[in-house]
Formats: C-alpha cells, structure tokens, sequence
C-alpha cells in the first residue's frame, strides 16, 4: 500500500537467493521435484524461473568451500522498488529508524540481474534486496515437472523481534492485513499478503510460495510428494484470514516451498486489520496442522 503517495514504493516480491550445503539435491528438488525451470548458472549461483522473470530462484553454490565465508551472505530476499526516486526515499526512511542500509555496487547490482539497490538488513538480520528493474525473459517460462505454477507469489520469513520488523516493512509502504496472534501478514498491493512475519527464535526464509493454476494443482502435488517421498510439512490446508490454499513441502537442507492458490483480493480500499488468536483454527481451516516447524503451529 502506498500511505498516501502518489506511487507505491515497493511493488512486488521478486525472487529470493538460497544458500545450500548440497547444490545437486537442492536443483534436483527445486526443479524435477517441485517444477521450476533452471535457466543459468553464472557467478557461483544457479538460477531457476517461475513466471516471466529472469529468475525468482537462485541456489548459491556449495558456500562451504570457503570456510572464511558466512552462508548466510548467499541468501537474501528480493523486493522490486518502483524507480530509483523511491529507493532514495526508502534509505532515507530506513536510516532514520536505524535500520543497517547500503548501496550495492555495480558488481552486486549485476548479480542480482537489477539495474540499482539498496542490500538492507531487518531487525532480525534477514536480508532484504532493495532492487530497481529486476531483469525480465523474453522467453515462455516452460517448467521441468508441469506443476501448474503460474507465478512466484509470497515469502514468509522467520522473525526474532516482530515488533521493530514490522516497523521495516512499514517504512517501505507495506499495511498489516490481519494477525494471528504475533504472526503479521503483510499487504503490498491488492491482495491479502506478500510477506509473512512469523516469531521465531531464528531469522531467515521459513518458505517460497508459488501460485499454482487452481485447487486441482494443489491436489496433484499433494500426491506427487507423497509417491516421490517427499516430506510435506503442512496442507493441504486453508488460511483463515487470506482464504488462501496452500501446501508446504521440504526439501534439502530444510527448504520450504509452498504451492498456493486462492489467495483474497483485498483491493485499494482501507481497512482495520483483524486479530485472530494463535490457535490450529486460525491458521487452517482445513485442519492441517504442522509438527515439525513450530512457526506454523500453535503451542499446544
């Protein structure tokens, strides 16, 4: 939401970079398994399509080989800027609430396939990639596994002090939509959310989540991990508060990607966001619950 400007300063999430102990299980699971398509491999990272984009996943390789080298550099979240006057007025905003800012250099700029950013830190050290004219395909986006995916949609990200991070994404123009106890959905443009906040003792990504065609879709991966052994942390379920299907799936490494659809459209029209307790019914309606991930499950 743009608080009243003329032009919104962030328009969308547009990819995020991984770090992964093993490359060839993590491209194996990003592409044969959940069904992106892989497109390059150039300076040390490995790329991968959803939608028309250049890429909106990239897996870094083997960061283990240089043990100087902290893996955590080699992921990060990316957020599209609207033009290079926004990005002026986002550092601004973000070094005034002391939040850690920095130009990327040409060479950072480059391999991130953007024509400027700002690399910025969260209060909780996830990093998020500021970025101006994220480069696009001319080519159709033709996946390895038909998966029915049609876009790159969400992230949900691990928060260890949600307060002062929801502050960073309200610097940036973003509006909570709803809670669910402490968890905070974040809205950008008309729908529910792009971003979730979830507590957490940790930071980093806890998924990257995918809009597939309809429920269908949802239901054929469902059962495509199942026979391909693959673990599915939770759904198929429903969120209460943005009535968007889902189904998250693990991978090396703990990698969660989610499958998603049906997400409600909330449009430009201002609203109070609604509190929901932390309790199994406010995050699926369906009944789902997760065991193994704590940040989306409710004590008890």
């Amino acid at each position: 939401m743009n608080n009243g400007a003329a032009t919104p300063l962030i328009t969308s999430v547009c990819y995020v970079r991984l770090a992964v102990s093993e490359p060839n299980a993590g491209v194996r699971f990003v592409s044969e398994i959940f069904g992106l398509q892989r497109v390059a491999d150039d300076d040390g990272e490995i790329a991968f399509r959803s939608d028309d984009r250049f890429r909106t996943v990239s897996l870094a390789k083997n960061p283990a080989k240089d043990p100087a080298k902290d893996p955590a550099d080699d992921a990060s979240i990316g957020i599209e800027v609207w033009d290079d006057k926004a990005l002026v007025e986002i550092a601004t905003r973000l070094r005034d609430l002391h939040f850690t800012v920095a130009e990327a250099t040409p060479a950072e700029c480059r391999r991130r396939h953007v024509q400027s950013a700002l690399l910025a830190q969260d209060a909780s050290g996830n990093r998020i990639d500021l970025v101006v004219r994220p480069r696009r395909s001319g080519r159709r986006y033709f996946p390895t596994r038909d998966a029915g995916i049609v876009q790159f949609h969400s992230v949900g990200l691990r928060s260890t002090d949600h307060v002062r991070d929801t502050v960073f994404w309200k610097a940036l123009g973003a509006d909570v939509s709803d809670w669910v106890g402490d968890i905070a959905y974040l809205r950008i443009d008309a729908m529910h959310h792009r971003i979730a906040l979830y507590p957490s003792k940790r930071n980093g990504l806890l998924y990257a989540a995918f809009e597939v065609e309809a429920l269908d879709q949802i239901m054929q991966n469902s059962y495509f991990m199942q026979e391909s052994q693959i673990k599915i942390v939770q759904g198929p379920g429903r969120e209460p508060a943005s009535r968007q299907i889902f189904l998250h799936v693990e991978g090396p490494d703990g990698l969660i990607f989610s499958y998603v659809n049906g997400m409600a459209e909330l449009g430009d029209k201002p609203r109070l966001a609604r509190q929901f307790p932390l309790l199994t019914t406010s995050l699926c309606d369906w009944g789902s619950t997760s065991k193994d991930v704590p940040e989306l499950g409710a004590p008890g």
